[in-house]
């Protein structure tokens, strides 16, 4: 009988044990759900107001301040223009943060709601009427933002795709990329790009130039001259830990200002 009592006190345990170990998975499958919506709700909807402004961005009217652009920057005066790299995610309002607060916009969206993925900003000491101009995004797993702004990094991708644009309330410009690079920031060989905007002598910016297409993954025949604008889009490089990619191009269109 003693046997049997403590075969079936086994069995009691394992039955326990078994039932104890599904539902701390069914916790943690649930606690894996929740999380997860945590972080995809507010994306998508992130993404379906993006959207909506998108729309907004491409009413067009023949009284420019009445187009969409126009209604984009009265609703947010911090609005710069339009950003549009083809065959890519990247299809966004740029944003031009207040000087006393240059990231502002990293976790902020267009309308000014705390958000994840951000909007694209441009950067502190320049804004895009500066000689050279930077426009940060993040990196989105998703693909969105700046998420697939590392295909430039195919040279064959790269030569198929050399111009974007940026759209703004009065023009519509456009710029040729030269170089594409990566750098990690605080290594000993970090490559401070991000210091190198603003306005600047021809010889400065010559200088400038010739660094980024040293450093750059592809060659490209394209270069700019000494009176040309010049942009940086950046985001962040999964390649290593506080890696950086960016793209730099410059303007062509009209006298490249």
């Amino acid at each position: 009988m003693k046997g049997e009592d403590g075969t079936e006190k086994q069995g009691k345990i394992k039955t326990a044990v078994l039932a104890l170990s599904a539902v701390a998975l069914m916790a943690v499958l649930v606690l894996s759900l929740y999380q997860g919506l945590k972080v995809y709700l507010p994306q998508k909807q992130e993404q379906e107001r993006f959207s909506e402004i998108r729309q907004i961005a491409a009413e067009k009217s023949e009284n420019q301040e009445e187009s969409g652009l126009a209604k984009l920057a009265a609703h947010n005066p911090d609005f710069v223009g339009w950003l549009t790299v083809p065959d890519t995610e990247i299809d966004y309002p740029v944003v031009k943060p207040p000087a006393d607060d240059p990231q502002y916009y990293l976790h902020r969206d267009f309308d000014k709601n705390e958000s994840f993925a951000g909007t694209p900003f441009i950067g502190e000491g320049c804004d895009d009427n500066s000689d050279v101009f930077i426009i940060y995004g993040h990196k989105m797993k998703a693909g969105t933002m700046f998420g697939t702004l590392d295909k430039f990094a195919d040279r064959g991708w790269a030569e198929a795709h050399p111009e974007f644009t940026l759209e703004t309330p009065t023009e519509t410009r456009t710029y040729r990329v030269f170089a594409v690079f990566r750098t990690t920031v605080n290594s000993k060989n970090e490559y401070r790009y991000f210091d190198n905007v603003g306005n600047f002598s021809a010889e400065e910016r010559q200088r400038i130039a010739d660094e980024m297409r040293s450093r750059s993954e592809i060659e490209t025949d394209a270069f700019p001259s000494a009176g040309e604008q010049i942009v940086i889009l950046s985001t962040c490089s999964y390649h290593t830990e506080n890696g950086r990619f960016a793209v730099a191009a410059y303007r062509v269109d009209g006298d490249g200002r």
